[in-house]
Formats: C-alpha cells, sequence, structure tokens
C-alpha cells in the first residue's frame, strides 16, 4: 500500500523532494517514475518525471535507498498556477514487471510573483 503525501511546487522555484525506502537497493537495476495529473481521470500530465529524463535520481546508502524528484526553476515556472492535481511515484525492476506505488497524494502550485 503507498503511503500519502500531500506536496506543495512554488512555481519559479526549484522542487527538490525526496523520499526514502527503506530494505531495498533502487540504486541498481531500478528505474522510477512520477506523474501529475489534474484528476486521476485526466489524459493529459502536468508533469512527467522519469530516472531515464533526468527528473529521477536513485540513490543508496546503508540499508535505505532514496528516490530524489527534481524540478528546474525553469520547468516549474511553466507550470500553470494556481493549479491543483494528484500524483504518485512508482519504482520498477529493470528486468521484471512487478511496479510498486510507493507514494501517492495531491500536489498544489502556488503562483509566482516575483519573475526575472
Amino acid at each position: 500500500m503507498a503511503g500519502r503525501y500531500d506536496i506543495t511546487i512554488d512555481q519559479g522555484a526549484t522542487f527538490v523532494f525526496d523520499v526514502q525506502v527503506n530494505n531495498t537497493n533502487l540504486a541498481t537495476g531500478y528505474t522510477a517514475r512520477m506523474q501529475g495529473r489534474t484528476s486521476h481521470a485526466a489524459t493529459s500530465t502536468v508533469f512527467n518525471l522519469t530516472t531515464a529524463n533526468g527528473g529521477i535520481a536513485l540513490t543508496h546508502q546503508g540499508n535505505h535507498s532514496h528516490i530524489t524528484i527534481t524540478m528546474s526553476a525553469a520547468t516549474t515556472a511553466a507550470l500553470t498556477a494556481p493549479m491543483a492535481g494528484v500524483y504518485d511515484i512508482e519504482y520498477e525492476q529493470t528486468s521484471g514487471t512487478v511496479v510498486t506505488r510507493i507514494l501517492e497524494g495531491s500536489f498544489y502550485v502556488t503562483p509566482e510573483v516575483t519573475r526575472a
């Protein structure tokens, strides 16, 4: 069962979000992805981050791994704000077919006031 956590993304600011996974080495042989949509039924994504596109990094330390989500300031500046929606984060073995949803929740994009 996935954990639940709501996030706020500040438009125009760098967004970094770290999820710790215990007792699993995700740094070798795993990929991860995170998608945000305006609703569960929405066909298009607001954001789509993966290990392949550089939006997610997987690291391992001791007996736990980290799934680090990063959106640049330019990426968050391009998001419509204010906006609310839903997201989830999944990981899977590159050699298998088992997908694990680790976290899900709502997201809110707050509007930027100060612009370059």
